[in-house]
Parts: C-alpha cells; sequence; structure tokens
C-alpha cells in the first residue's frame, strides 16, 4: 500500500517566515553572529575546563562556585539576546499604522507613517520605533520593545567577563617566563612577532591570545553598556544623540523608565522579570509635557 504525505504547507509558510524573520541575512550580521553563538561559547567553555582548573580541581567546592556563577552569567546573556531577537523592536506593531497623526511623518523608504522618534532602518529596510541602532550581533534593531534585553544582555556579558580577564591574566603570569614585567610586555603586544622570531613558545602565544580574547571581549561589553548609559542619562537613543534631539529628557530615572520599563532596576537579573513600558511605542512624553505634570501634581 502506497503512503500518501500531506504536510501542513500553511505552517511551513509560518515557520519559513519566522527563520527567516530570526537568522540574520547580512554578512556583517552574519559574522557577528557567528563570534557570538560559536566563538564566545568555546571561549567560556576553555575557561571553564583549562583557565579555573588551574587553581580549583574540576567539580571541586571552589570550582562549582564560580562555574555556577559564570554560567548564571552566561544564561543571563543568551537568554536575554533571544528576548532581544524574538521580541525585536517593534513588538507586535509588525505593520506600522497607516494614519496620520501629530509627529507622524511620511517614510519614503517603506511608503508608511512613521511615529515619533521611529527611524528606517537600511539593513532591517522597516521603520523602527524609537530606534537606538541596529544590532549585528542577531541582525535585529535595538528599539523600543527589546531594548531593555539588550541593556541587560550587555551589562551581564561585562560582569561575566570581568573574572575571566583577570583569571586569564594570571594565566598568562605563569606561563610567561618570570611573569608579564616590562621587558617582555611587547611580547603580549605583539605576540605573533615574538612567536615568529622565537622569543615565545606556540603555548605562550596560545595563552596570549586566550587573554587578548577575553580581554577585548570585555572590553567591548563596557562599550557598550557605557554607550547605553550615556543615551539613557541623556534621554536620547543613539540616533537622536547624532541629531541632537532633546526633547526627551525627563531626567535620569524616568529617562530609565521609559525606555527599559518600570521595573529596570531588575532587568540585568533576568529577562523573565516583566518590565512594563509606560508608552505604546507610537507617542512619547516629551519634556513640556512631563515639566508642566509636574507642577500640576
Amino acid at each position: 500500500m502506497q503512503l500518501v504525505y500531506s504536510p501542513d504547507e500553511d505552517g511551513n509558510v509560518k515557520l519559513k517566515k519566522k527563520l527567516q524573520r530570526i537568522m540574520p541575512t547580512q554578512i556583517q550580521d552574519i559574522i557577528a553572529t557567528t563570534i557570538l553563538l560559536l566563538i564566545l561559547p568555546i571561549g567560556f567553555a576553555i575557561h571553564y575546563l583549562y583557565v579555573l582548573p588551574t587553581w580549583y580541581p574540576v567539580m571541586g567546592e571552589a570550582w562549582v562556585i564560580r562555574a555556577v556563577a559564570i554560567g548564571l552569567g552566561i544564561f543571563n546573556v543568551y537568554s536575554n539576546w533571544f528576548f532581544m531577537v524574538k521580541t525585536g523592536p517593534n513588538g507586535k506593531h509588525s505593520m506600522l499604522p497607516n494614519v496620520v497623526k501629530p509627529g507622524f511623518k511620511h517614510c519614503h523608504s517603506c511608503h508608511s507613517m512613521s511615529p515619533p522618534r521611529a527611524h528606517h532602518c537600511p539593513v532591517c529596510d522597516v521603520c523602527v520605533l524609537r530606534r537606538d541602532h541596529h544590532c549585528s550581533f542577531g541582525g535585529v534593531c535595538v528599539g523600543h520593545f527589546n531594548q531593555r534585553y539588550f541593556v541587560a544582555a550587555v551589562i551581564n556579558l561585562f560582569l561575566l567577563t570581568v573574572p575571566l580577564v583577570s583569571y586569564a591574566w594570571s594565566l598568562l603570569n605563569l606561563k610567561l617566563a618570570g611573569g608579564v614585567s616590562v621587558g617582555n610586555i611587547w611580547q603580549v603586544m605583539l605576540p605573533h612577532l615574538a612567536w615568529t622570531f622565537g622569543f615565545i613558545s606556540f603555548s605562550q602565544f596560545a595563552h596570549v591570545l586566550l587573554f587578548v580574547f577575553t580581554f577585548t571581549t570585555s572590553l567591548f561589553a563596557f562599550y557598550l553598556v557605557t554607550a547605553q548609559v550615556f543615551c539613557l542619562f541623556k534621554g536620547q537613543t543613539r540616533i537622536e544623540f547624532l541629531m541632537e534631539v532633546h526633547a526627551y529628557q525627563l531626567g535620569f530615572v524616568e529617562n530609565l523608565r521609559q525606555a527599559l520599563g518600570s521595573r529596570w532596576p531588575f532587568i540585568a537579573i533576568s529577562c523573565f522579570i516583566p518590565s512594563p513600558l509606560p508608552t505604546d511605542g507610537l507617542s512619547f512624553v516629551t519634556r513640556e509635557m512631563f515639566n508642566l505634570h509636574t507642577k500640576d501634581l
């Protein structure tokens, strides 16, 4: 008897669309996402299985305590990344309303009415609500509905990598002859030359690379955190900073609430803690409106 298969084509089409929306398509997005999902976990595994056991035996109490703490940080980074990509900057507003309201402007790229603070992303090819920037580590814009996840992810990444930098530096001091000193610091700064001319072995070269990789990751995370804090302090997105828009400066604490939600102090603890936003992404409180409301109170 011949079996006849009748797949749910509508379901397959929906799944394909979801995958296309989640998976990055631009070259820079693919490279950055590969680094985040492949290279970075390899680095974490090296720290787990090689760096930490230098001082703490695997599965010993000291190793377990540190491994659990690092693991929680890793989980927070990737869970927030997942929700950042899944939620997207526009949330449920996949299609912007084609209406004319005060403050709305016509976008000539996607031929729709764009609300205040929304800007068209040339990579995503869509208008993004309160667009901050395009994040290549996931191929998605950071905007109104997913900024809290981006901020939480980079905070956790920075806090996670700080002790790893310390461990990698201490291990490098053990592996280099006489430790790192003024006389051989150039070997850390130019390890390829030091290895080529025989000043360090391949093993020492690999340890230098491990430290450089860990330090660079931590430094990049620190830059992302400071960039977000700077713009939040000024009540701007990164685009509004470049355009010198100051209409939404409500004070640092209120800026945090407007951008990250009412439970902004807890977003870095877990992505599962709800933090409702005070606006729908289509209209925003200006400084004049906020000051008038404060005076009335």
